[in-house]
């Protein structure tokens, strides 16, 4: 669905399209594999969605998903996790979903707290989300992204597939991929 090895990947999401349900349905992914998820959210997890797509886990890869939830506070959360973080490799993942707000410029802790990230983890792989938002002036392309402070990401964009309900399309530099949302997460259409 996603090419997590070729490095960290900020994907920004056309607001209320399923950015959690997609990260979500990756870290299914990686605990089937053995390996661990640390997610990082600015919110909760929603229970009955969560619920819904991790429900074909069984309980020790269940046991191998952390979740913390970091509200206005990613600097704090991600110094505090360092030991967890040194801890990991290559066939974990980090999920740092909405990493910055929705609407403004990322504040300068929220960008600190992703480059200490990145600093810490050379081959551990990582996701980070944001909303995007529409292109101001209208030129040139239609969606902006938050993260474009943060060169040493991979960007990728999750869309609405326009007239097509439940259908996204994910858009990884000349890849594009077409999904579909269901209760159970997102799968390749």
């Amino acid at each position: 669905m996603l090419d997590l090895d070729s490095g960290p990947v900020h994907v920004s999401v056309e607001e209320g399209i399923g950015g959690t349900s997609l990260c979500l349905s990756l870290s299914v992914e990686v605990l089937q594999s053995n390996s661990r998820v640390v997610w990082l959210g600015r919110n909760s997890l929603d229970p009955k969605r969560t619920k819904e797509i991790l429900k074909g886990l069984n309980e020790p890869s269940l046991e191998r998903f952390f979740v913390l939830e970091f509200g206005t506070n990613l600097l704090t959360r991600v110094n505090a996790l360092r030991p967890l973080i040194d801890r990991l490799d290559d066939t974990d993942l980090i999920v740092v979903d909405d990493w910055c707000p929705s609407s403004g410029r990322a504040p300068a802790d929220d960008l600190q707290a992703i480059r200490n990230l990145l600093s810490r983890t050379k081959n551990t792989r990582i996701i980070l989300t944001s909303k995007a938002y529409e292109s101001p002036s209208g030129e040139g392309e239609k969606w902006k992204s938050r993260g474009s402070q943060l060169s040493e990401l991979r960007q990728v964009w999750l869309l609405r597939e326009e007239g097509i309900r439940n259908y996204r399309k994910l858009v990884d530099q000349e890849i594009e991929t077409r999904l579909i949302l269901k209760e159970s997460g997102f799968t390749i259409a």
